[in-house]
């Protein structure tokens, strides 16, 4: 009797430790056994820096400004690519440890060509650094160590089936915003709008004072319009400056230098009340022919900012409802269509 007693006593031990065990297994979700598996940074509100580099030399850091990051001190982040890289660092798990004949190619692989990355807090103290490297044969997870450690692990992302070092991409292109334009309207002072083959249509819009606007021509040649100014259409066209996207960068386009070279369809610049001045040039690259009306127009444009600082490509989608003429601004007046 006293030995039943004794192996169920044992049984229901053993039981409760299996179920704490496997308990505290699911509550962990594979990651956080000892330091160097703890990649994640649970609380990215915390993080205020990330530094990334790789092996040539080329480093990417990313600081949180007010109200958005900043890339190389320089120029605003890419806001998709920041909060991409901002949950791949929050959800970071080990999806299985490596078997140890494994270990030290994958080890070389890191020293050959892995990713440095570092992340810092708002105080700036380094909270996490690592190498990210390549990706595993099924494609599934990706290659981690933590700095100063011997052994890598398998990361990823729990339901996301891909390698994530592609997250941690570098290269201007990749990290810079690529906004063109980026204005409140109640911080615009000035808008001047030249094209370089309809010069009447060319015109300046000027703030002079709360809600207050005057539009006249740019070139003193233009005679000034007759009817009388519309209520409410300088604000409205200000409304579009808030936030006109490129479609990407064309940086290393072979064409760059001799499309700079020309006259372009569009000098478009902007000064806000802060002072600060973007001047931003416009060339037509993708011009298409309405099949039934023969009517040309165009779907794309070169677009250069501030005489070199970037080169892109630009939708006449989206852009074009900044392409007004000076009669629009005017009661009774026909605006001419702009024709490059």
């Amino acid at each position: 009797m006293k030995r039943t007693l004794l192996l169920a006593a044992l049984f229901l031990v053993l039981g409760a430790g299996a179920w704490y065990a496997l308990h505290l297994k699911k509550n962990q979700s594979g990651t956080h056994v000892s330091p160097d598996m703890d990649f994640a940074v649970k609380d990215v509100s915390e993080v205020g820096k990330i530094f990334i580099a790789d092996r040539k030399g080329n480093s990417a850091t990313l600081e949180r400004k007010d109200d958005y990051w900043e890339y190389n001190g320089k120029y605003p982040a890419r806001p998709t690519a920041v909060q991409s890289l901002l949950e791949t660092i929050s959800q970071l798990k080990v999806q299985y440890i490596p078997t140890e004949s494994s270990e030290e190619s994958m080890v070389k692989t890191l020293a050959t060509n892995g990713i440095k990355v570092e992340i810092y807090n708002l105080g700036g103290n380094k909270i996490k650094s690592y190498y990210v490297g390549g990706v595993t044969n099924d494609e599934r997870g990706t290659i981690m160590i933590m700095d100063g450690a011997e052994k890598p692990y398998v990361m990823h992302i729990p339901a996301f089936i891909g390698q994530l070092r592609v997250r941690y991409f570098l290269g201007d292109d990749n990290w810079r915003d690529r906004a063109v334009f980026k204005e409140k309207p109640e911080d615009i002072q000035s808008v001047a709008v030249e094209y370089s083959q309809q010069k009447s249509e060319s015109f300046r819009l000027e703030k002079i004072g709360e809600a207050a606007y005057t539009v006249t021509p740019f070139f003193s040649t233009t005679t000034p319009a007759r009817g009388a100014q519309r209520k409410g259409v300088p604000e409205a066209y200000l409304l579009q400056f808030e936030r006109l996207v490129s479609e990407g960068f064309e940086t290393n386009n072979p064409v760059r230098d001799s499309v700079t070279s020309l006259v372009p369809f569009a000098t478009v610049t902007v000064k806000n009340t802060a002072g600060t001045v973007k001047k931003v040039r416009f060339w037509p690259v993708d011009v298409e022919q309405d099949p039934v009306t023969g009517r040309r127009y165009i779907v794309r444009y070169f677009t250069d900012m501030n005489d070199g600082e970037s080169f892109l490509l630009t939708q006449e989608l989206v852009f074009g409802p900044i392409f007004r003429g000076y009669q629009f601004f005017f009661e009774g007046q026909d605006e001419k269509r702009l024709k490059n």
